[in-house]
């Protein structure tokens, strides 16, 4: 298997460190590249995926390794017992870790797991989840190395590396005091108290900590301890283009959206978005109601979009579509599923939250092999990682999600080894609505996360997040 100068590159730090961060941006061959670390290191291996990934890391192992034993842990049962055997690797997903702590840590400790590998990493990032603590448990226990692996290492904010650095023993970890140093010094971190109401009759007090600061000192932390390479850097991989397409409503849309927009207007004048006095619950409600005008645009798009797929068609192309909402993905399904190509109906590909684990690779190789197989349609975030989709070229989102990030993956399912032709990114926003300030809040965002991985500012001023989204929905409301 030939490997590219920045995987072997790779595989020397990962081996040279052996309790390190693999960062690289989504399409450079982390999987690869963990794969070859650890068969160099020797020692049995466990690999802490998504339970939609473990179909393909049994594939990418006996791609890369055709000799090796592999078992595929599914479900809560403990597997011991006489249809056990202990295999050279063992895949299991984040979600029923927690089922299988002692018995993953009774098999590190009869050197039987000697070597971690945590596949989209940023799974842990909740300090108090207990798909975390158990993972976090392993790797603490583990004699091996210890390779988180993420082209996401933060999603939004400084706070969220802190597990990372746990998981492989960074020394900023290890002093006294050290969750509140890095608070401090890294996140902005301070004491926050939401005054009391006439609903409810007590402040709320908790430990703020949605901050970027010193972010150069940060990165100079991180050097040594996770390696960060950008496609454009190290492959001579085609341009990524992206674009933004705006779609007019029909009449019938209009008011439809028109009287949802006046219903949340209505909902912020009877609750106020001032962050200062906002709770989970207040917090949620403005989420849900938000959403239902999201919706509204997202299912308006689609005749538009179906149009711009069966253009693209003509002229050759193959396409991916991506939404985060099901009826969207279901109208998508139908319109496009009435597209012809030579006379005969395109068929359809299709990854969401409900499709099987063992179903999605049957999807993606129907996109990539068939070549009647023209459309792609998927969840941003059941199809947004661990798959390619280079079969295609063009890449069109029907609405967005709330994190620069899961874009950014879902993007480079196409955009990345194996690409031919220039990549095109379309983003269908919806004029004159709530889109529009999704996208500006998302761009916002993003330069945070691009600052903080691969910049040069030291600190962020008027950091984006939702509470400041809720408060400019509050001014269109006059409040």
């Amino acid at each position: 298997m030939k490997l590219f100068k920045h995987q072997k590159e790779g595989i020397q730090f990962l081996v040279e460190a052996k309790r390190a961060i693999l960062a690289d941006e989504m399409g450079l061959g982390k999987t690869l590249q963990a794969i070859k670390a650890v068969s160099e290191l020797g020692g049995q291996n466990l690999v802490i995926c998504p339970a939609s990934l473990k179909g393909n890391w049994e594939r990418e192992i006996k791609n890369a390794n055709p000799l090796d034993s592999v078992m595929v842990i599914n479900g809560r049962t403990r597997p011991d017992g006489t249809y056990y055997k202990l295999q050279k690797w063992t895949i299991i997903n984040y979600d029923i870790t927690s089922y299988h702590v002692e018995w993953i840590k009774e098999k590190q400790d009869a050197g039987e797991i000697e070597n971690i590998i945590l596949d989209e990493a940023h799974y842990i990032k909740g300090k108090s989840s207990v798909r975390s603590k158990a993972v976090l448990e392993i790797t603490e226990n583990a004699t091996g190395a210890v390779l988180p692996l993420t082209g996401t290492p933060l999603m939004n904010r400084p706070a969220e590396l802190w597990n990372l650095l746990l998981a492989i023993r960074h020394p900023m970890t290890t002093v006294k005091g050290a969750r509140t140093r890095f608070s401090t010094l890294y996140c902005g971190g301070h004491l926050q108290i939401i005054p009391a109401t006439k609903w409810r009759p007590y402040p709320i007090r908790f430990w703020d900590e949605s901050g970027a600061t010193n972010l150069g000192m940060l990165r100079g932390e991180l050097k040594g301890y996770m390696l960060r390479r950008k496609k454009d850097e190290v492959l001579d991989l085609p341009e990524k283009i992206v674009s933004v397409e705006e779609v007019e409503m029909t009449n019938d849309q209009q008011k439809i959206y028109d009287n949802a927009w006046e219903m949340y207007m209505e909902f912020l004048r009877q609750n106020p978005p001032d962050p200062s006095k906002m709770d989970n619950i207040l917090m949620a409600r403005h989420l849900i109601e938000i959403q239902k005008l999201k919706q509204i645009s997202s299912r308006g798009k689609v005749k538009r979009m179906a149009e711009d797929v069966e253009n693209a068609i003509e002229q050759g192309q193959k396409v991916i579509i991506f939404t985060q909402y099901v009826e969207t993905l279901n109208m998508l399904k139908e319109e496009t599923g009435k597209i012809k190509s030579d006379g005969k109906l395109i068929k359809i590909a299709s990854i969401s939250g409900a499709t099987k684990a063992e179903d999605r690779q049957k999807e993606v190789d129907r996109f990539q092999q068939d070549e009647q197989c023209k459309v792609f349609i998927g969840n941003i975030k059941a199809a947004g990682v661990g798959i390619t989709l280079t079969a295609a070229s063009i890449v069109m989102f029907a609405d967005m999600e709330w994190t620069p990030e899961l874009h950014r993956q879902a993007e480079d399912r196409a955009h990345r080894i194996g690409q031919n032709g220039t990549v095109n990114v379309y983003y269908y926003v919806m004029k004159d609505t709530i889109d529009i300030d999704n996208m500006e809040l998302l761009a916002s965002k993003k330069k945070t996360i691009d600052i903080v991985i691969d910049g040069e500012a030291d600190e962020i001023e008027g950091q984006a997040t939702i509470s400041t989204f809720l408060a400019r929905m509050g001014r269109k409301a006059g409040l």
